[in-house]
């Protein structure tokens, strides 16, 4: 019998301590924003924050962190963690949804860190309304505590804590710091921590394409930021937008900062990760705020995991513009925007030769780099597989998923950690040599 076919009938602590910036969250929590998970198509908590963003977060920090874990069971003691900027505890969520890595199907028993495990969890913010919300939402967990600090003026009253084990800060906090600011920072958590712990970093990259015409920009300079991204555009003349400075990074420039002041505080780098996430999905390809020439790829991915609805595939075609002024960059996005399409188009035709269960059982062509191989194959798979399940819509709820679940494999795959995405995840395993 012929398969139905998809085309057929069938939407934080801050240098920058500004009255418009603490306005800016404080209304995001009054209107919910932190206090629920909406998801879907837009928002805050939109399905590339959860699928992607967070899916590449909990990747990046289980692959240092695993062996964290292994050393303190070893040793029978508990994980202390540390979260900076932490707002209403995204961090924790994080922490807790942990999976261990290279674990096979078969066992139940996954996660990384357990209730059992974690010791403490403290959230430090500089809003009220955050840390509030925190305490609001964590009330029964125990063990998890909120507090608000200025991390612009270092790590203040945790200084008489216990050392932590694990230092870290989800979806740009640090990024409001200037260079000063994170180094008085980072030199608290030298003389607070013990003589091995972690330190994550999730920072604003300089050379995303949202904003490629600040790309010749000092390094150094803090630069507008905006969070309308969290309004449905029709509401930007009726809402009170504020923007506040950033610092934008690169890999290197981050990487050198953090190996200099760990050797000048007498510690070495054992392990780390510099890791692109978002490159083509950031939060204003959306809204084209800082570049016009963008295209609304996180709009058309944020559709590609929503049930139940179809997307316009060609709404994922990237066409790059190069910068005359950064050949390096240009190549990177140029070979992006080549593996990305090519999934796009795969996933296109095996769409189209949705009955051709023969054509579709075939491996991709062998002269494809490994990750764009693996992907076209994945896409030719899922179409095969889609009329097994009872699915309202298979192209919607099936292929589609796959397809953007592929696109964030590339990603993962293709990115090189240089500051050239919308966030810059930057994790260090350091010990202290005395």
């Amino acid at each position: 019998m012929p398969r139905a076919h998809p085309d057929r009938p069938a939407g934080r602590s801050n240098e920058a301590d500004t009255p418009a910036a603490r306005r800016n969250y404080e209304s995001a929590v009054a209107a919910g924003f932190y206090g629920r998970d909406d998801g879907g198509l837009a928002g805050k908590f939109d399905n590339v924050r959860r699928y992607w963003e967070g899916q590449i977060t909990r990747f990046t920090l289980a692959d240092v962190l695993q062996g964290v874990v292994e050393r303190k069971q070893a040793a029978g003691e508990r994980l202390r963690v540390l979260d900076l900027g932490a707002g209403a505890g995204e961090g924790y969520e994080i922490l807790t949804s942990l999976k261990r890595r290279d674990t096979p199907p078969g066992p139940e028993d996954v996660e990384l860190v357990t209730p059992d495990l974690l010791e403490a969890y403290k959230g430090l913010d500089i809003s009220t309304a955050m840390v509030e919300q925190g305490q609001e939402t964590y009330a029964q967990v125990p063990n998890v505590d909120f507090a608000r600090a200025d991390l612009a003026r270092g790590l203040g009253d945790v200084v008489r804590d216990e050392a932590y084990d694990v230092y870290m800060s989800c979806y740009g906090p640090l990024s409001h710091l200037t260079n000063a600011a994170l180094e008085r920072l980072l030199d608290d958590i030298c003389r607070h921590a013990g003589s091995r712990f972690v330190f994550m970093a999730d920072l604003v990259g300089h050379f995303s394409y949202e904003w490629q015409d600040s790309w010749s920009r000092p390094e150094a300079e803090l630069r507008p930021y905006s969070m309308s991204y969290l309004y449905p555009r029709e509401f930007w003349d009726e809402v009170d937008i504020e923007r506040f400075p950033l610092r934008y990074w690169t890999g290197a420039r981050f990487d050198a900062f953090i190996r200099d002041l760990v050797a000048r505080r007498g510690g070495r780098v054992v392990d780390h990760r510099l890791v692109d996430r978002s490159v083509l999905v950031g939060r204003h390809m959306n809204t084209a705020e800082f570049n016009a020439d963008v295209q609304p790829l996180r709009q058309a991915v944020n559709s590609l995991y929503e049930l139940n609805v179809r997307t316009p595939l060609d709404s994922l075609i990237f066409d790059y513009r190069p910068h005359p002024a950064f050949p390096a960059l240009n190549a990177f996005f140029e070979r992006f925007q080549t593996a990305w399409n090519t999934v796009v188009e795969a996933a296109v035709e095996a769409i189209d030769r949705w009955d051709d269960r023969a054509w579709l059982e075939t491996e991709a062509d062998e002269r494809l780099a490994p990750p764009v191989r693996d992907g076209v194959t994945a896409v030719r798979r899922a179409v095969l597989a889609a009329d097994r399940l009872a699915l309202d819509d298979p192209r919607a709820n099936l292929v589609e998923r796959q397809l953007a679940n592929v696109l964030r494999n590339l990603e993962m795959a293709l990115q090189q950690g240089l500051g050239a995405a919308h966030g810059l995840v930057a994790i260090y395993d350091v010990q202290r040599m005395h």
